[in-house]
């Protein structure tokens, strides 16, 4: 406990990956369980090395000094130096000492772990542990296919969240990896995302062109964007008079894309910091959000946390239909099936940008806050 408030410890993937829109996750967590009256505490542990991404170099190296570094400046910035937390690795701790962590680990109240990202035993040392899965559903088929290490690190928690709204209500053809899940929201802190008037200029997004290939659930491929970016490469000539922005990371056929209309520009030069990430978001004109093939094809329901940011900040999102029958649309928020209804969903808010960019703040207010304390 810290004084009278009980402790909520927030495992995640920061300092091995220090970029803005990453980040983000994890602080929309940490401070909006603050504002519930909680202590929020982060905790991190190192994965298999090479681990820890330095972006000056731009290059995996073993050495978390890069991170560690940044996060530090990521609290600074926010007014939060006073934020206990711990990076552990085989070299040591940073941050708090081991001492502390376990200390702070035996008495809080929950662990949160979002992700899965690492998981070391120091983490089964609180009495409470809550696995958000973010990733139906691949997460779930390794379940199936018996990953052994997976499996013990599911197993290690007492609650298994997921975004995946329709899997945990037994609404997606997906399977379940032999577990009881309940359906749970992306978390937003408001006061960190103001809304303001859509302002001219191109729709954007930030994202990835296939991050670790595909998997396979009763002989059907579940795949990346990759596969949803080529159904949607026309685009552009279907609304001719709107600029696509895609900050782009991966082996993307750039070159091609280019011919077909659409922009590229350096993703880590937006997301070097969370402030610059947010501006980025901020001045977008809207956001088109293409979501991993596997989420359309398993119909899980999944709603992204980056476009629930854009949302906060009162921009329009078109983003690909995973099955958010749960969440409002055809105003503010808009789904997409294949090209021509992605075409249609941008004329749509073009009609109106002011209209739809309020509609989007209404609906991150309204249904992606983070919920009341129970």
């Amino acid at each position: 406990m810290s004084g009278t408030r009980p402790v909520a410890v927030v495992a995640g993937y920061v300092i091995r990956y220090p970029l803005g829109g990453m980040t983000w996750v994890f602080l929309n967590y940490l401070l909006g369980l603050r504002a519930l009256g909680f202590e929020a505490v982060f905790v991190e542990a190192a994965g298999p090395q090479p681990c820890c991404y330095d972006v000056g170099r731009q290059r995996m190296t073993e050495d978390p000094s890069y991170g560690v570094r940044y996060w530090e400046e990521v609290l600074a910035d926010l007014g939060l130096e006073d934020l206990r937390w711990w990076y552990r690795d085989e070299d040591g701790d940073w941050g708090m000492s081991g001492e502390e962590a376990v200390a702070v680990l035996d008495d809080c109240a929950v662990l949160i772990d979002v992700g899965g990202s690492a998981w070391i035993p120091e983490f089964e040392r609180a009495p409470r542990r809550v696995l958000i899965d973010c990733d139906a559903p691949f997460a779930q088929i390794r379940l199936a296919d018996g990953d052994e290490g997976w499996i013990e690190v599911v197993d290690a928690h007492d609650v298994l969240a997921t975004i995946a709204v329709n899997l945990a209500e037994g609404r997606a053809p997906i399977p379940d990896g032999g577990r009881e899940w309940i359906a749970t929201r992306p978390p937003i802190h408001l006061p960190m995302w103001e809304a303001s008037p859509v302002p001219d200029g191109a729709w954007t997004t930030v994202t990835s062109w296939s991050a670790y290939g595909s998997m396979y659930w009763e002989m059907e491929e579940f795949r990346q964007k990759d596969a949803e970016y080529v159904r949607l490469r026309n685009l552009p000539s279907l609304v001719p008079n709107v600029t696509f922005e895609l900050a782009l990371s991966g082996d993307a056929p750039r070159r091609q894309l280019n011919e077909r209309g659409w922009e590229i520009v350096d993703p880590e030069a937006i997301s070097r910091t969370p402030a610059l990430f947010r501006d980025y978001l901020a001045g977008s004109h809207a956001e088109l959000s293409v979501a991993k093939q596997a989420y359309v094809r398993g119909r899980t329901g999944a709603f992204n946390d980056r476009s629930l940011n854009y949302l906060a900040c009162g921009r329009p999102v078109v983003c690909s239909d995973t099955g958010l029958d749960w969440l409002p649309t055809g105003e503010g928020l808009f789904t997409f099936a294949d090209a021509e209804s992605a075409a249609a969903a941008v004329r749509e808010v073009e009609a109106d940008p002011q209209r739809h960019g309020a509609a989007a703040r209404r609906i991150a207010e309204a249904e992606v806050e983070v919920p009341s304390r129970p």
